[in-house]
């Protein structure tokens, strides 16, 4: 079952990586991560390791704010980071090494002062053992450092889309279970796989991101992002039903500048 689960999410993540750094709550959240590691880090040339990196929002923040630091970056989409060693190359970070590299199969001895994993560790059906790999991974007195989304996060956007992915035959949104723990969406939950991973000390910080989007922006974030699997699902008349009918509703939300207000609030944890 982990293996098709990973298969799915590559498949889905290869199809999105062009677009996906130009998604800007990543970027901000990328800020908060690179101020939480600047905070518990007083040394400057630490060892840092960010895992299922994507087009590399956290890692290139972080090597381009700490210089004298040393990065290593891993992701399981050949695309994605493809995409974020020529992005890498445009910003002339000489600073970071790129793997290809399952999160769920990490290959390397290498101890790390800080290792960060942005938004991925609710997309894995045993996210505990990978968080527990990780400390394994740290010196003394590293950090793990990575965030979730809270609940409350792309209302009202995430109901109306799986209602209608449900409604129009994507299996895989069938199977989905929104309010499961796994999901990482309220502190209790990220208390709870920090106990199954045997975490020591774990701090949970609760941040606010949101901006406002046009319909048509919320529709093209679907696009780029984890629903575009279940969005390829469907056949093309199906997918267009499903468009229009997504349009209408989100046009209801709509305030007088016709945009529906994104909320990716997000927390982030410091585990040791």
């Amino acid at each position: 079952m982990q293996e098709k689960e990973q298969e799915y999410a590559k498949a889905s993540f290869e199809d999105v990586a062009s677009k996906y750094d130009e998604i800007l709550f990543f970027k901000i959240s990328a800020d908060h991560v690179v101020k939480m590691i600047q905070k518990h880090m007083q040394k400057k040339n630490i060892q840092v390791l960010d895992v299922a990196c994507g087009t590399g929002n956290v890692v290139l923040s972080c090597a381009s704010c700490m210089p004298q630091a040393s990065f290593d970056a891993m992701d399981i989409s050949e695309g994605m980071l493809a995409k974020a060693e020529q992005n890498a190359n445009a910003d002339n970070l000489e600073n970071i090494e790129f793997h290809l590299q399952d999160i769920t199969k990490l290959e390397t001895t290498k101890k790390y002062d800080v290792i960060t994993c942005a938004y991925a560790l609710f997309f894995l059906p045993d996210a505990h053992k990978v968080l527990r790999k990780l400390l394994s991974l740290l010196k003394e007195d590293g950090r793990v450092i990575f965030s979730s989304f809270t609940a409350n996060a792309f209302a009202p956007s995430n109901e109306i889309l799986l209602t209608l992915l449900r409604k129009y035959g994507s299996p895989t949104a069938q199977a989905y279970e929104m309010d499961k723990w796994e999901n990482l969406k309220h502190t209790q939950d990220i208390e709870k796989l920090c106990q199954l991973a045997m975490v020591k000390s774990v701090e949970i910080i609760s941040q606010e991101i949101r901006y406002g989007m046009s319909v048509d922006e919320w529709w093209e974030l679907l696009n780029n992002t984890g629903y575009k699997g279940m969005l390829m699902e469907l056949n093309d008349e199906d997918y267009e039903c499903l468009k229009n009918e997504y349009y209408e509703a989100m046009f209801k939300h709509c305030d007088m500048d016709g945009e529906v207000g994104l909320i990716a609030d997000s927390y982030f944890v410091v585990a040791s």
